[in-house]
């Protein structure tokens, strides 16, 4: 698959949101309820080719944790966001950017397949660990619940915002 130096840039530039947007919802006390790492590597799913998506999607964490200590890498925490990441830039650049799905329906696959990505992740950890698998997968779906609304709230206008906008750019090559 073709991807332009727009495509880089513009990954570059979500990762770097993924690394900042959570230090402004943590700073406002707003925390990781809004999982506020997801609205970048969810529009890198939606406006780039499948591997600048990926990249974003496996990068944002882990370049995060080292540069922030958030998400942490123990627990391994930044390592079950990186599988949540890339389910969330790989399903809307397949879907919506290669088939041209329908963004709600889209937006809707990928955070159903994200949410099992890390129940799956949370009952495994809380196996090794001993811990109560069933109320650790809930709370863990649940804590995210505010984010994941928001996200239908905020991405769909973004990303039709983002594709009218690059439309209208010269691209050079």
């Amino acid at each position: 698959m073709k991807y332009t130096g727009r495509d880089i840039l513009l990954g570059g530039l979500l990762v770097a949101l993924a690394t900042v947007i959570p230090i402004l919802f943590h700073a406002v006390g707003l925390g990781s309820a809004f999982l506020p790492m997801f609205y970048p590597i969810l529009l890198a799913g939606f406006l780039t080719p499948v591997p600048v998506a990926l990249t974003v999607g496996l990068v944002s964490p882990l370049a995060s944790a080292l540069l922030t200590g958030m998400p942490p890498l123990f627990p391994p925490v930044a390592f079950v966001m990186m599988a949540e990441g890339i389910v969330l830039s790989f399903v809307p650049s397949v879907l919506y950017r290669k088939h041209k799905i329908n963004i709600w329906l889209t937006l809707t696959v990928a955070v159903i397949l994200e949410r099992i990505v890390l129940l799956a992740a949370v009952i495994l950890f809380a196996l090794f660990l001993k811990l109560p698998q069933q109320v650790l997968g809930i709370v863990s779906l649940v804590h995210g619940l505010p984010g994941i609304v928001l996200m239908f709230v905020v991405i769909p206008p973004l990303v039709k915002e983002f594709e009218k906008r690059m439309n209208t750019m010269v691209v050079t090559e």
